[in-house]
């Protein structure tokens, strides 16, 4: 894992030596406090090997998938280190396995499955802190698409997860939005459907550029990936998983895979 600005979460337990008085008084909720006692116990494990989540796969399929976007999240993938442990590798890899297995559980395609791949991989690598941070989903589209653009052209080495990553629209506008409400990322995304651009990018034929096999539109990999994203805030604690806000069936049906996923990952050590 190559972090570009800095050891894991450092900026968030420089906070914690600071001893303000806003965060004695915030610690004072048990809520903020349990999310406070779980990133200090993500933080010890956020460098550990995680192949052997590889193992909770319910497919070959979504093993093999796992396994190599995990080597490319840790092999290729250059995150900024400022979003906490609560956000960090753990969590990536929980995220991956999630939305693998919503795209075999949906019957997807390889390709659908690799847009949902790269979501989970570049979702929170752009993310300033471990808070709300709004607008960490646009830094990290934006990153994902420069890596996209870098790896087309050779300005990076071939990823471990294949000779190249191909821009796939689907993927940029779940990372996009991904950080909003649905209301507004639905909206944003069915918006950029209807005028088949991304103007951000100089891209004015977006449906070219979505593989032709793919079963799932954007809106769809939205929904699914924002599922995979949600289920694992099982790891806040009891009541960090709203289950109502879930949005779809596969998605529901998935929070005792999710519980066992989190306590996989804390043992990866034993």
């Amino acid at each position: 894992m190559r972090a570009e600005d800095g050891r894991i979460a450092e900026h968030f337990l420089n906070g914690l030596a600071g001893g303000s008085d806003a965060f004695a008084s915030a610690m004072e909720d048990p809520g903020f406090a349990e999310i406070i006692a779980n990133e200090l116990r993500t933080e010890d494990i956020a460098d550990e090997p995680l192949e052997p989540l590889a193992r909770q796969a319910p497919t070959d399929r979504v093993r093999r998938d796992f396994e190599r976007w995990l080597a490319f999240i840790d092999g290729d993938l250059q995150p900024w280190a400022t979003g906490g442990a609560i956000h960090f590798r753990p969590h990536w890899a929980r995220v991956l396995m999630l939305s693998l297995v919503i795209a075999d559980l949906e019957g997807l395609a390889d390709e659908d499955a690799c847009a949902l791949a790269m979501a989970a991989a570049f979702h929170d690598s752009r993310r300033k802190d471990p808070y709300l941070d709004t607008g960490h989903g646009a830094r990290a589209a934006a990153y994902y698409a420069q890596f996209c653009r870098d790896t087309g052209t050779g300005a990076q080495r071939s990823t471990t997860a294949g000779a190249n990553i191909d821009f796939d629209p689907r993927t940029y506008l779940a990372v996009k939005w991904h950080d909003r409400d649905d209301d507004a990322g639905l909206e944003a995304i069915e918006e950029a459907i209807r005028r088949n651009a991304l103007p951000e990018l100089g891209i004015d034929d977006l449906g070219s550029l979505v593989p032709a096999r793919a079963r799932a539109d954007a809106a769809t990999v939205y929904r699914m990936f924002k599922d995979a994203d949600g289920l694992d805030r099982i790891r806040l604690g009891p009541q960090g998983l709203d289950e109502g806000y879930l949005r779809t069936t596969h998605g529901r049906a998935l929070v005792p895979f999710a519980r066992r996923l989190l306590e996989a990952s804390e043992h990866t050590r034993i």
